[in-house]
Order: structure tokens, then sequence, then C-alpha cells
């Protein structure tokens, strides 16, 4: 069992990053990957750059080259659920792109029977019951898009997929694990919402809430390292 551990920006995992053991790292397609162990467990991290194409080649390579048997992507979205606060985490139910066309995935390869891919039910279940108690983490629609959202952008977005929130990365992430049948989940924490949007609420709350993120999957690794459950896919 080897985990993929993603942020799309350096703030978003660094701290992850520091917290491993016996680390080593290289670089590949200009991305440097962390290898090392978390709590005794067998852990690949990196920051993949902002942005689908960015965190495909990523992807690619931790499957390719690493070996992972399971991926998390772990960092910040913005809010479209207007109940949700900063900080509040969304584990994903489902992902999908909200600036793909239909039919792109159902028509076309791969032919999904869904334009949403399925978050894998084991790591959804034991995050979820790894941070038991904390309301502020919930499952939830992720959606992905290059492009910041403003409120009339929200509105389209909302009328179409009814999200919990969007980001840049996840939907990419997600369609590479599909077509590799890799098990893959994404905790993204809120940096802005409908009631405190624009580029200065992402910046006074993006620390807050890529540290958030990293608490909830570091809750979800101790969880698997005290237990020994065996997950999916093994």
């Amino acid at each position: 069992m080897r985990f993929g551990i993603i942020g799309p920006c350096e703030d978003e995992i660094q701290p992850f990053i520091c917290k491993l053991e016996d680390v080593t790292t290289a670089e590949h397609a200009m991305v440097k990957f962390h290898s090392g162990t978390y709590n005794g467990l067998d852990v690949v991290a990196l920051f993949c750059g902002v942005c689908k194409v960015n965190a495909a080649i990523a992807t690619q390579i931790l499957i390719n080259k690493y070996d992972v048997t399971h991926i998390i992507v772990t960092g910040v979205a913005g809010a479209i659920d207007a109940s949700l606060a900063i900080s509040d985490t969304i584990i994903s139910s489902e992902i999908g792109y909200h600036d793909v066309a239909d039919g792109i995935l159902t028509n076309y390869h791969p032919w999904m029977e869904s334009v949403y891919f399925k978050a894998d039910q084991g790591l959804f279940d034991d995050i979820l019951r790894a941070n038991d108690g904390d309301d502020t983490v919930q499952p939830g629609k992720i959606v992905t898009g290059e492009a910041f959202i403003h409120q009339e952008g929200r509105d389209v977005i909302i009328d179409k997929h009814a999200p919990h929130c969007v980001d840049m990365e996840t939907a990419a992430i997600a369609h590479v694990c599909y077509a590799n049948d890799v098990p893959f989940v994404a905790i993204r924490s809120i940096s802005d919402t409908p009631h405190e949007s624009g580029s200065e609420s992402f910046e006074k709350y993006f620390k807050q809430a890529a540290e958030k993120s990293i608490a909830v999957s570091c809750l979800y690794l101790d969880y698997l390292a005290k237990t020994g459950i065996q997950i999916s896919h093994l």
C-alpha cells in the first residue's frame, strides 16, 4: 500500500511533507516527488501546480513511476453552497468538470455512464469515520474548472451541478485515477464563500483552509495506521 498525496500549491502540501520521515526527493516533469513514511505508512507527496494539466501530469507520474495504490488530493476550494463557512471541509462523494461540455466523457473516451467521477467508497467512508464528531467535515460534490468564480458564474454552476464547492484540479486527478483504476478521494477546505468572496478573502483564509485540509488528511492516515484496517482495492 502506497499513498500519493497531492496538493496543488506548495502551501497546500508542504506542512504535510515536513511530517514525513526517511524522505527522498526526485524530480520528474518539473515536479518534485517526496517519498517517505508517515506514521509507518508509505507515502509520496508533492505539489503539482495549479490547474488541470499540471494535476494530470503529476498524477500519471505518481501511478507510473511510484506505483501508488491510492491517491488523495488535499487543498482549498471555493464554496458554492452558501451554508459552508471558512475552513469547512468537503470530502468528495463525486467530482465533475464545470467547464467541459456535456457528452465529452460519456459519448467519447472513456465512455463513462455519468459525467461525474465517483470517489473510492472505502477511502470516502474511512475519512469521514476518522473525522467523526467534527461537524465541519462533511461529504459533498466538487466541480473543477480553470477560472475564478464570480457571482454570475456561480449561478450557472449551481443550476447545472449544484455542487458544494469548486476548484481547479480535482476532476483532472479523478479523471486520471479513473482511467488507471486507482482509488481516489479529495479533501478540500473552504477558503472563500458566497459571503466572503474574491481575491482578498482567498488570500486571507488560504493558509487556514490549507492547514485544515492537511489536518483532516492526517487524522485519516493516523486512523489507518492505528486500526490497521484493510481499505479497498488492496
